[in-house]
C-alpha cells in the first residue's frame, strides 16, 4: 500500500494557495458545452446488435461481445473457451502476430480479451482519431482467425502458465469449486482447460467452435466514446457469419454440496452460498441491496470495515486474529449465486465460519432496521455511481444488457428503483433465498474447517 497520502499539510501549502482562486470562465465557454448523450442501441440488418455511449472522450473503447463463455463448453472440448482468450493474438487472415502487436503499438492502442461463464470480450482502446486503424485490428482477430496448427502448439505454454496461476490462487479457487458444486454443467464449468485438455484442443476444435457462436445473432458491438452512426457503419463493414443466437444449456441450482482442495496455505479459505438472483430477475437490486446490509467490502481505505459489516463485526467477535469477511451476489442471466466468502488464520476458520453464516441467516428470521436497509442502500447506489465513473465497467454493462434484454436501462432508472425497496423486500428476498439449500468450497489448510452439514447444525 502506498504511503504517499501521509505527508506533511505544510509541504502541500504552496500548490493550495496557488489554486485558492477560481480561474475566470472564458466568455462563451458556457454556450460551447456538448448536450448529454444517451445510450444508444440498435440492430443492423444482418441481426448484430450495436449498442454505443458517446461521452466525448479523446478514448475510444470498442469491444465485441459474444455469447461464448465457458458455459458453451461441452465434454469434447472442454477449457476451449480458455484457448480463445489466450490465443486472440494470433495470426488471422488480415495481419500476423508481430504485425498484430506492431500495428496496436504504432498507435498507441490496446488489446485485451477475457472470458466469463457467459461471454468472450474483445476490447480495444485507442485515442478517437486511430479508431478507424484499431477497428481494423479488431475486425481481424474476432472475424479472420486462422488458428494456425504450429502457433496453437507453440502457445499451449501460456495455458499452463495460467493454470499454474489459477491453481496457486485460493481465492479463485473456491469461487471456481463453489460454481462446480452449485451448478454441476453450464455455469459449473470452469474459466480455465484442464491440464489434460491442454495437449488434445487443436485448430479444428477451435474453428468448429467459432463457427458455430461468432454469428451476428450471437453478438454485440460496443462503444465508450464512439459515435453511434460510425460504429453502425463499422459493424456493416465487418464480414461476419449471420446465424440466430446460439442455445444454452439452462442452469439449475444443485444445493447441498461441498468441495475440498486441502493445500499447505497457512490459510483457511471458505466460500458458502445459496441460490441468488438472476440478471433478469426482479429481485435483483434487493439482493445487492442485502449484500451491502451483510457487508460487501470495505469503504474507508484504511479502515477494518467493522462498524458497517455485520459480517467483519461478527468475525471479530468469534476471533481476535485479523481475518476478512465479504457477502457476494453473482448473477447471470438465468441464474445467480448469493453468500460468504472467508479468509482466515487455519485455526480459526470454523468459529469464523459458523458466525458469518449464522450472522446471514439470523437475517431471515428477524426484522431489518430500517436504518440499516438505508445505509446499505445508500452504499448500493454509491457503487454503481462509483463504478461508472469507469468507462470499462459502462463498457461491460452496456454489452451485458444488450445481449441479454436487447435495451439499456440507465443508471438513473436503477437508482429510482433501489429507493423503491422496503424492508420488507429485503426480508422476503433473504428468507427466501435462503430457504434452499446451501453449497460450499473450501480451500487451503482445513485443519479446523468443519463440514457443511456440521456448519448447518450449528
Amino acid at each position: 500500500m502506498s504511503l504517499s497520502g501521509i505527508r506533511p499539510a505544510v509541504a502541500r501549502i504552496g500548490r493550495r494557495l496557488y489554486s485558492a482562486q477560481a480561474s475566470a470562465v472564458r466568455k462563451g465557454e458556457e454556450a460551447s458545452s456538448l448536450p448529454k448523450q444517451d445510450v444508444v442501441v440498435s440492430k443492423l440488418d444482418n441481426g448484430l446488435t450495436v449498442a454505443s455511449l458517446d461521452n466525448y472522450s479523446p478514448v475510444s473503447k470498442v469491444s465485441v461481445v459474444i455469447n461464448a463463455g465457458a458455459r458453451y463448453e461441452t465434454a469434447e472440448n472442454l477449457g476451449i473457451t480458455h484457448c480463445l482468450r489466450t490465443f486472440a493474438n494470433l495470426t488471422s487472415k488480415g495481419a500476423t502476430t508481430f504485425g498484430i502487436s506492431r500495428g496496436l503499438e504504432d498507435i498507441g492502442a490496446s488489446l485485451e480479451t477475457t472470458c466469463t461463464r457467459e461471454h468472450m470480450i474483445y476490447k480495444i482502446q485507442c485515442l478517437r482519431d486511430h479508431l478507424d486503424t484499431a477497428c481494423h485490428y479488431l475486425t481481424n482477430i474476432t472475424t479472420g482467425q486462422e488458428f494456425r496448427t504450429w502457433e496453437v502448439k507453440d502457445n499451449r505454454y501460456r495455458l499452463q502458465m495460467d493454470l499454474a496461476q489459477r491453481n496457486s490462487d485460493l481465492v479463485l479457487d473456491v469461487i471456481e469449486g463453489l460454481h462446480a458444486v452449485s451448478f454441476r454443467s453450464s455455469l459449473g464449468q470452469s474459466l480455465f482447460s484442464p491440464d489434460f485438455m491442454i495437449s488434445k484442443i487443436n485448430s479444428q476444435m477451435l474453428h468448429d467452435f467459432v463457427e458455430k457462436f461468432y454469428v451476428t445473432g450471437n453478438m454485440a458491438l460496443v462503444g465508450v466514446g464512439v459515435d453511434h452512426n460510425d460504429l453502425r457503419a463499422f459493424g456493416e463493414k465487418m464480414p461476419l457469419r449471420e446465424g440466430d443466437a446460439a442455445a444454452k444449456v439452462a442452469s439449475k441450482y444443485h444445493g447441498g454440496h461441498e468441495i475440498r482442495n486441502h493445500t499447505d496455505s497457512s490459510l483457511a479459505f471458505a466460500a458458502f452460498g445459496v441460490e441468488g438472483a438472476s440478471l433478469s430477475s426482479k429481485d435483483l437490486l434487493t439482493a445487492g441491496v442485502l449484500q451491502h446490509l451483510m457487508g460487501a467490502g470495505q469503504y474507508v481505505k484504511w479502515g477494518s470495515n467493522i462498524a458497517s459489516s455485520r459480517l467483519n463485526k461478527s468475525a471479530s467477535k468469534a476471533s481476535p486474529l485479523p481475518s476478512t469477511t465479504n457477502c457476494f451476489n453473482l448473477a447471470y442471466s438465468d441464474a445467480g449465486l448469493f453468500g460468504v466468502f472467508a479468509i482466515a488464520q487455519a485455526q480459526d476458520m470454523n468459529p469464523i465460519l459458523k458466525s458469518v453464516v449464522g450472522e446471514v441467516r439470523a437475517a431471515t428470521k428477524g426484522t431489518i432496521d430500517p436504518k440499516e436497509l438505508q445505509r446499505a442502500k445508500n452504499q448500493l447506489k454509491s457503487s454503481i455511481l462509483m463504478d461508472y465513473e469507469n468507462q470499462d465497467t459502462v463498457l461491460e454493462d452496456i454489452a451485458v444488457q444488450a445481449l441479454v434484454s436487447g435495451s439499456f436501462k440507465a443508471v438513473s432508472e436503477v437508482i429510482a428503483d433501489i429507493d423503491a425497496i422496503t424492508a420488507d423486500d429485503a426480508a422476503k428476498v433473504v428468507k427466501k433465498m435462503f430457504s434452499g439449500k446451501p453449497s460450499m468450497a473450501v480451500s487451503g489448510n482445513l485443519s479446523n474447517t468443519g463440514y457443511l452439514d456440521e456448519l448447518l447444525s450449528a
